[in-house]
């Protein structure tokens, strides 16, 4: 698929092979279906359509190819499919068909290569039990990546996340299961396997076939959860091609509603106003996870069981349609636990904060009057050791639910103080329903450290700080209007534990220049501030050349030979996918150093103590320091353009751009790497990489910063990183955006 010229990302590709197998896996199906029915059964599709007519090569010379299955798929296969002549009376697998081809793409315009991808495709034989299986496996891979494939990405769920889920659901046969927007089915087949165990009799091979229902808006999730079922044994997979929101919530009856819903619902998206109608006039939210929470709620079956993904920012607002929200789920459902999540779990698509709702349609024990919820308990999941995050490498897997496990069965609250009682962390808690009715419905408890906070895109960045503030303004107006009321005497509410929201609100401020630089720097070395290029020379191009010009200064004595040799970077140290065009470097690779010197005359020298411009793309103008005498140690040369980087603590990380405003020699201390870039490599890119939180991760991580009282990171530790390395024009581009943004940033300081 990679060589035809109608096909661009790996979205269409995902996209072309499913129509395929969905296909492939039908036919397949139908046989069954066939057997079943000894000799009755009549197939949906057209004789000459069925893919065992036209797609299997019986290598005599007679299977379509080139321009004439090219003709035969998009002027026939597609165009009869999609309108398949069916009544409302028909069976529900028939009307599979029409739905999963009616907003399909055959992208392929290479009528021969087409032929070889139907082959392979063909070879499957979805009647065998270990084909069946396999291909499920493989099938697994190629939604999980989906998170690479654009927009796509939005659409998996972690298998760890919809496992752990419906295990503690604990769905039985006979219930009824459901996702509206069931995306890949990654929860459907999840409960699925959970529930396989329990077929004894063919009455509970009925059930299993009928238990879960779905629901998907567009059109690629809707073919990907389709086939996803089929290839996990459902006949008739129950996937309705919809907008769940698109009905009125009023008009739902008992027969439409379910024992165990388990979403990831999509968040930050914008509702247009007539879906906005559908929903009570209080909770009519524009944030699309708002309207979903309100749609389980109105869909859950009396004792029914829910556990849904949510964003951070249900957490903490408290806009109307919000507070009117989290109201209604302490008061007539039973909230009993919220799981904050650690970040990255659906990098690279995101890496936003998220956290799994468990509420039951019933009243707990011992609730007080007025609510249905008695307790809501917060435990907070940390990142397992040895992870600093997740990745495509390192997913989260399902054993890293494990301490989860073991608290839920033992619940505890997890409260560090120091020596004088006051609060430093808090992992666990429980809070009644009252007392979060007296913070204004504020869930953000338990949250993670600040120095395990995840860095934001800048869009949800901004979005989480607007939201942030008006929850603070919130909560500042309410102790406005206590200090109204004492002063004329009258009732005054319970402030909730306030008394502090002004030193947030101060924390908050102070700390957003800082993180929306971060923000920035992460976007600009993960190829998503500036848009790529197609006509750009691509990196790996760039890198040969940069190979080239080591070994001339190997040649010229400049070098050493064992600067010639590279480790292979392993998938393991990949923290994130790259955009075409990109590569992976070592930066030894791509830098070099001048080595050192006692100077003999005149000299400016440069000390680790001198440079404070951290996260700032400036020279170092005003932080040199003249000395007329030599160093008694030899000290590290640099020239115009190269990078001092501090090695050494308290001033780890500080750095500077070695610019031309110096009136004698530049020699830097040896507390400083130098970096020299080759061509290609343009140095305030460089910069940017090293500012990143990326890279600092990677710095000030304790099995590379070594040492008691002054940890320090190596000249070797350093070069060993890996960089993510643009197009030389890109690069460009990058440094011109990160240039003009900050400096918006210092006017908003200012």
């Amino acid at each position: 698929m990679r060589q035809d010229a109608g096909i661009s990302g790996d979205a269409q590709r995902i996209e072309q092979m499913t129509w395929l197998f969905f296909l492939k896996v039908y036919d397949a199906q139908e046989d069954e279906w066939e057997f079943k029915s000894n000799g009755a059964f009549h197939s949906v599709i057209p004789e000459p359509l069925r893919w065992r007519n036209w797609a299997t090569d019986t290598k005599d010379g007679k299977a379509l190819t080139g321009d004439e299955l090219l003709d035969f798929v998009n002027n026939n296969l597609f165009p009869t499919l999609q309108k398949l002549p069916l009544r409302p009376s028909d069976p529900r697998a028939h009307w599979i068909v029409k739905e999963v081809f009616a907003d399909l793409n055959q992208y392929m315009k290479n009528g021969v290569l087409l032929r070889q991808v139907v082959n392979i495709v063909d070879e499957i034989d979805f009647t065998d039990v270990d084909d069946r299986h396999t291909f499920g496996d493989i099938y697994e891979g190629i939604l999980k990546d989906l998170q690479s494939a654009g927009n796509a990405g939005e659409f998996y769920t972690p298998r760890a996340l919809t496992d752990f889920i419906i295990e503690t659901l604990n769905p039985r046969l006979g219930e009824s299961i459901a996702d509206f927007t069931s995306g890949t089915g990654g929860f459907l087949t999840s409960a699925l396997n959970y529930l396989a165990a329990q077929r004894k009799t063919p009455q509970d091979e009925e059930l299993w076939q009928h238990a879960v229902h779905g629901q998907e808006w567009k059109p690629l999730p809707y073919l990907l959860s389709i086939t996803n079922l089929l290839v996990h044994g459902v006949d008739e997979p129950d996937i309705i091609h919809c907008d769940s929101l698109g009905t009125p919530v009023s008009s739902f009856q008992n027969k439409d509603r379910v024992s165990v819903i388990a979403m990831n619902p999509p968040y930050g998206g914008s509702t247009e106003a007539s879906v906005k109608m559908n929903f009570p006039t209080d909770m009519r939210s524009s944030e699309t996870a708002d309207l979903f929470m309100v749609l389980i709620m109105k869909r859950l079956l009396a004792n029914g069981r829910a556990g849904v993904i949510i964003p951070d920012g249900f957490l903490f607002g408290t806009d109307g349609a919000k507070l009117a929200i989290k109201i209604a789920l302490l008061r007539e459902f039973n909230l009993h636990t919220i799981i904050r999540l650690p970040g990255s779990i659906f990098a690279p698509y995101t890496s936003i904060n998220t956290n799994i709702v468990f509420f039951n349609n019933e009243t707990a024990e011992g609730a007080e009057e007025g609510f249905r919820t008695k307790d809501v308990w917060f435990y907070r999941l940390d990142m397992p050791e040895g992870y600093k995050h997740f990745s495509k490498t390192k997913p989260m897997r399902l054993e890293h639910c494990q301490p989860i496990r073991d608290w839920w069965n033992d619940r505890k609250e997890i409260i560090t103080t120091d020596e004088e009682g006051n609060v430093l962390d808090e992992k666990s808690r429980r809070f009644t329903a009252q007392q979060l009715i007296d913070l204004s419905c504020n869930f953000d408890q338990c949250k993670f450290p600040k120095s395990e906070e995840e860095v934001l895109p800048p869009a949800e960045l901004l979005a989480d700080y607007h939201k942030r503030r008006e929850a603070l303004d919130a909560q500042i107006d309410k102790m406005l209007s206590n200090i109204g009321r004492i002063m004329e005497g009258g009732h005054v509410d319970n402030h909730g534990g306030c008394v502090k929201v002004f030193e947030e609100l101060a924390l908050l401020q102070q700390s957003f220049p800082a993180r929306l630089r971060n923000s920035i720097l992460q976007e600009a070395i993960s190829g998503r501030l500036v848009p790529q290029d197609p006509n750009d020379e691509p990196a790996s191009a760039l890198l040969a050349r940069i190979r080239e010009e080591k070994a001339q200064l190997v040649k010229e004595g400049k070098l050493k030979k064992k600067d010639l040799v590279e480790t292979l970077i392993t998938e393991d140290e990949i923290p994130f996918e790259l955009p075409k065009g990109w590569v992976w470097a070592r930066l030894k690779t791509i830098v070099y150093n001048h080595g050192q010197k006692t100077p003999s005359n005149k000299f400016s020298y440069i000390d680790i103590g001198s440079i404070d411009n951290k996260r700032q793309l400036l020279n170092p103008k005003e932080t040199i320091i003249e000395a007329k005498d030599a160093p008694s140690r030899a000290r590290k040369i640099v020239v115009e353009g190269d990078i001092v980087y501090s090695t050494v603590r308290p001033y780890l990380h500080n750095m500077a751009i070695v610019d031309k405003t110096f009136a004698e020699e530049p020699i830097a201390s040896t507390g400083f790497a130098v970096f020299s870039c080759h061509t290609g490599l343009l140095n305030k890119y460089l910069f940017a990489y090293l500012l990143s939180p990326c890279f600092d991760s990677y710095a000030n991580d304790g099995d590379n910063a070594k040492g008691v009282a002054y940890p320090a990171i190596n000249d070797d530790k350093l070069y060993k990183a890996i960089i993510p390395l643009p197009p030389l024009a890109e690069q460009k581009r990058i440094v011109a955006k990160i240039e003009e943004l900050f400096e918006q940033i210092d006017q908003i300081k200012k």
